[in-house]
């Protein structure tokens, strides 16, 4: 399947505006891009919001963007003037977005998914990557941007034209990847080691610790650590030496152990407060991993 059928079957992005939109598939989302210019009359505010999602936005300035002021998840923020060919980006997983413009504006903005992150990634090979960060918020300077804005902005232009639409998806695809890389912290997969940092593990053994009484979802592990779920699987396994629900299942039974030799707590009691469904559950997996039955265990000590 080409790349323009699938951008015909991916949700638009959420922008402020109907102004054209640029799409590059990457999996099942898109990276994309618009001309954001909003017709700002003197003495009236005008608000442009992107509400919350699981995406960054990146925001890249045709001229320079007074000052103004900013909200995310309702924290008010009061930039200064943000220079032209300069960018910030906006983590949209932390809450609304919104800017309340008294002057003019003249934006290119980028859309990027979680979803397309984990695209990249995969067909990167890449190991790992960080939620995507601008060094000097609405100050960050970035030659590759200001090289391809240009381009982008004549593809917006001639958006009924589709002559160069391939070559520019093809752009546009790359320049995500240029921001999961240089924003992001993309380091690529050692072929040997091909493990997780150690942000990582450490985080997803946190994870996997606070979800011990629940239900836990790779998908979620994963994505807190930048990787697709397979990826994480494998690269989980390879620095701890067993697959996530493994571990999690030594973690409950050490935990098991140490509620039978240092509390009275039921066998009921001890099974619910460690995950495990029920007291059954609980008895037969003790006795399939240990050898002996909880009970027996406990008169030990």
């Amino acid at each position: 399947m080409t790349m323009r059928r699938l951008t015909a079957q991916i949700e638009r992005p959420g922008f402020p505006g109907r102004q054209p939109i640029l799409m590059a598939p990457a999996g099942a989302a898109a990276v994309s891009v618009t001309r954001y210019s909003p017709d700002v009359r003197a003495g009236q505010a005008h608000v442009a919001k992107m509400v919350a999602e699981d995406a960054f936005v990146v925001l890249y300035q045709l001229q320079t963007h007074p000052s103004h002021e900013f909200k995310l998840d309702g924290r008010l923020q009061t930039p200064e003037a943000a220079p032209q060919g300069e960018l910030n980006i906006v983590d949209l997983r932390m809450g609304d977005a919104c800017g309340r413009l008294l002057h003019p504006a003249d934006t290119l903005m980028f859309h990027v998914p979680f979803r397309a992150i984990e695209h990249i990634l995969e067909e990167s090979g890449a190991a790992t990557v960080a939620p995507m960060r601008a060094p000097q918020p609405w100050r960050t300077v970035d030659p590759v941007v200001r090289q391809l804005a240009p381009l982008l902005v004549e593809a917006l232009a001639a958006s009924g034209d589709k002559t160069d639409q391939l070559l520019h998806e093809h752009l546009l695809y790359g320049l995500g990847a240029h921001f999961v890389q240089r924003y992001g912290g993309w380091r690529r997969r050692d072929p040997q080691l091909g493990g997780l940092a150690a942000w990582q593990e450490r985080r997803a053994k946190e994870m996997l610790d606070d979800a011990a009484t629940r239900h836990f979802s790779i998908r979620a592990i994963a994505r807190e650590c930048g990787l697709s779920p397979d990826h994480f699987t494998r690269a989980f396994k390879a620095s701890v030496g067993m697959a996530p629900s493994a571990w999690l299942q030594a973690r409950r039974m050490d935990r098991a152990k140490q509620l039978l030799e240092t509390s009275r707590l039921s066998l009921a009691e001890i099974a619910q407060i460690c995950g495990f469904a029920d007291q059954s559950h609980f008895s037969r997996q003790f006795s399939r991993t240990v050898g002996e039955s909880p009970s027996r265990w406990r008169r030990r000590f």
